[in-house]
């Protein structure tokens, strides 16, 4: 994984919960894990990482909404991509 993935992964996580974070940073980072993100038929982005899934409302230049921000580390953290510990 490219380093700037893994600061993408840091911002995901970082406390308190980062609000401007760029949807193509986290594009790239998820497909660089292998994930697959498809757009539904009611303009929802679906990803699969591994064994999850998850359906967001369609993501626009930034990720705004600390749900999702928190479904993302979620999946992440399933699929055993959290941030190691410090």
């Amino acid at each position: 994984m490219h380093q700037k993935d893994n600061k993408v992964i840091e911002k995901l996580f970082s406390h308190p919960m980062s609000m401007n974070i760029e949807w193509n940073e986290v594009k790239h980072m998820l497909e660089t894990l292998g994930a697959e993100i498809d757009m539904t038929h009611h303009s929802h982005i679906k990803i699969k990482l591994g064994d999850q899934v998850k359906t967001f409302t369609t993501f626009h230049k930034m990720l705004g909404d600390k749900h999702e921000i928190k479904e993302l580390q979620h999946m992440l953290e399933a699929a055993g991509h959290a941030p190691k510990a410090s």
